[in-house]
């Protein structure tokens, strides 16, 4: 039987990793241009000046920052690498990359869009995700030294010349085009992984644990880290579960989803250092897991 459908997976899983290629794509583009912008015009003296001295401002100002850098999860992390390297501490920079794919207005509206302008889906979205981040950045911010900063690739010799000389264009498209190619091959690792398991992970028994408080969000988490849906489409999907799952499992979806997801993993792993990325999964998986039944108890009763 499993030679039988064999060819039929195979055809499925291959379509479904072009279509996460083709859809992290544009979202890519748009930060490592943001990023480009970011390495010629934002000096590092400017970011010391605009940063705020306590650590708990540095975390709100950067988990804030989302809604005015209209990025996804595909996205995020080259801009933050740029943050990073004009002087953003590791922990600022972490609050950033965790809220930023869901706290821009881009993302918001298309929640409220899935949700049929139900702002209470939108808003507790957005405060479970600003929750985990400030959390995973003020932990960081005693984990790692104030000096910390992500890895960036290097930057070419030829970037690295009077970039006066050959015009703003060039050196943004210059940057851009050496940020694109040093995170597509982990992106494109991500999105085979992320096919593979979509296409022979058995979803049979979904139904039967949606109507559980406890079994639904326990389902749709792992679900969620192994679809890896861009940020701007999740609601959407989300928005199919809704029937059958929770409202605090729907959330619960929305919110790891883009926080611990397997496209995105190894390049994490490469930008951060290894025992912050341990921090952020096992801080986002308890504090969404938590704040997901607090939400099924409230509307649903004890």
């Amino acid at each position: 039987m499993l030679g039988v459908s064999l060819p039929g997976r195979l055809n499925e899983l291959a379509v479904v990793f072009v279509s996460i290629v083709l859809q992290s794509l544009p979202f890519v583009l748009l930060g490592v241009f943001a990023s480009a912008l970011v390495q010629r015009y934002l000096s590092a003296e400017r970011l010391a000046r605009w940063l705020p001295r306590r650590r708990l401002s540095r975390v709100l100002l950067a988990s804030g920052f989302g809604f005015v850098a209209p990025v996804c999860d595909c996205g995020v992390i080259p801009l933050a690498r740029r943050l990073g390297e004009k002087g953003l501490p590791v922990y600022a920079a972490t609050a950033f990359i965790l809220a930023a794919p869901v706290v821009n207005p881009v993302v918001l509206i298309s929640t409220a869009v899935a949700f049929q302008g139900d702002w209470t889906i939108v808003t507790l979205r957005m405060g479970m995700t600003l929750s985990v981040a400030v959390t995973v950045g003020l932990l960081a911010s005693t984990l790692m030294p104030e000096t910390s900063r992500l890895s960036v690739p290097a930057v070419p010799p030829a970037a690295r010349a009077d970039t006066r000389s050959r015009g703003a264009l060039a050196d943004i498209v210059e940057h851009a085009v050496a940020e694109y190619f040093d995170i597509a091959l982990f992106i494109v690792l991500g999105a085979l992984f992320t096919a593979v398991t979509q296409t022979f992970v058995p979803r049979g028994d979904l139904v039967a644990l949606g109507g559980s408080r406890i079994g639904s969000v326990a389902t749709l988490m792992p679900m969620a880290t192994l679809l890896s849906i861009c940020s701007e489409a999740d609601a959407f999907v989300a928005r199919a579960f809704a029937a059958t799952f929770t409202t605090g499992a729907l959330l619960a979806f929305m919110t790891i989803g883009q926080i611990v997801d397997l496209r995105n993993g190894l390049l994490l792993f490469r930008t951060l250092p290894g025992r912050l990325v341990a921090l952020i999964v096992i801080v986002a998986y308890g504090v969404i897991f938590v704040e997901a039944l607090a939400v099924n108890r409230v509307l649903l009763g004890p």
